[in-house]
C-alpha cells in the first residue's frame, strides 16, 4: 500500500480524469492537511476510490471543475476544519499564490489550524516570508521552512507593538513539547529555529506538531510535519 502526507500545500488549474488536482486509488493510504486544492480544469479536486484511505483536515477545496467535497471525501466537509471558500489568491494567472488579506486560508480565520496553503499573506504588501527586515505594523504568524523538515525548520512572526509574545510547540494532542520564545519582543518581524526536539533536548519522533503564537492580544497556529 503506498503511503502520501501532504502538509501545507497549494494545488491549483491541474487536470486528470479522476482526481484533477489529488488522486488517492489503488489501496493508497494518502493524508492531506492545511492544503489548499483549487481550480482544477478536469477532474474532482480529491478523487479516493472505495479501496484507498484518504484522512483531510484544515483543507480547503474549492471552485474545481469536477466538484469539491465529492464522491469519496463528501463526509469530511465542515470537520475537522475542512473548508470550501476561494482562497482569495493575489495573482495565480501570474504564480503569485500568496494569499490576499481576508483570505479564509489566513491564521487568523483558522485558530485550530493556523495558514492553510503553501504561502502567507501577500499581494501589494511585502510577504512576511520573503521579506524578513520589513516592519509591516501587522500580527502575523508565517508558515514554517521548510515543511515537511528535518532535523531544523524556522518559524517567522511579526508583532504590530511592542509586546510580551510566546511561541510554543505542542503535540497534536495538546500536549506541550517546548517553549522557542517567551518574553517581550519589540515591534517588527522575529524568527525562531526549532531543532526537533523537545524541552529536555530530546529528539521528538516523525510526525505533525503545531506551533503556536500567543500575546495578550491574539493568539495564532500553525501545523507542520517532521520526517525522518
Amino acid at each position: 500500500m503506498a503511503t502520501a502526507a501532504l502538509v501545507q500545500c497549494t494545488f491549483f488549474a491541474n487536470a486528470a480524469p479522476h482526481g484533477g488536482n489529488i488522486s488517492s486509488d489503488c489501496s493508497a493510504n494518502t493524508s492531506i492537511s492545511a492544503c489548499i486544492v483549487a481550480a482544477s480544469t478536469a477532474g474532482e479536486g480529491v478523487y479516493k476510490d472505495y479501496y484507498s484511505v484518504a484522512a483531510i483536515e484544515c483543507t480547503d477545496i474549492f471552485g474545481n471543475a469536477g466538484g469539491d467535497w465529492v464522491g469519496g471525501i463528501d463526509d469530511q466537509y465542515g470537520l475537522n476544519g475542512n473548508i470550501c471558500l476561494d482562497p482569495m489568491f493575489c495573482n495565480p494567472g501570474a504564480g503569485d499564490f500568496t494569499l490576499s488579506e481576508g483570505s479564509p486560508c489566513l491564521p487568523e480565520y483558522n485558530p485550530d489550524c493556523g495558514l492553510i496553503g503553501a504561502h502567507p499573506w501577500g499581494c501589494s504588501h511585502p510577504s512576511p516570508v520573503s521579506d524578513r527586515h520589513g516592519d509591516h505594523n501587522r500580527n502575523f504568524l508565517a508558515a514554517n521552512y521548510p515543511n515537511p523538515f528535518n532535523p531544523a525548520t524556522t518559524i517567522r512572526f511579526g508583532l504590530n507593538e511592542s509586546q510580551h509574545a510566546r511561541l510554543r510547540i505542542f503535540a497534536l494532542d495538546g500536549g506541550l513539547i517546548t517553549t522557542l520564545v517567551s518574553g517581550v519582543l519589540d515591534a517588527g518581524q522575529h524568527e525562531a529555529v526549532w531543532q526537533g526536539r523537545d524541552a529536555h533536548g530530546r529528539l521528538v519522533p516523525s510526525g505533525n506538531y503545531i506551533y503556536r503564537l500567543e500575546t495578550s492580544a491574539f493568539q495564532m497556529t500553525g501545523r507542520m510535519l517532521l520526517l525522518k
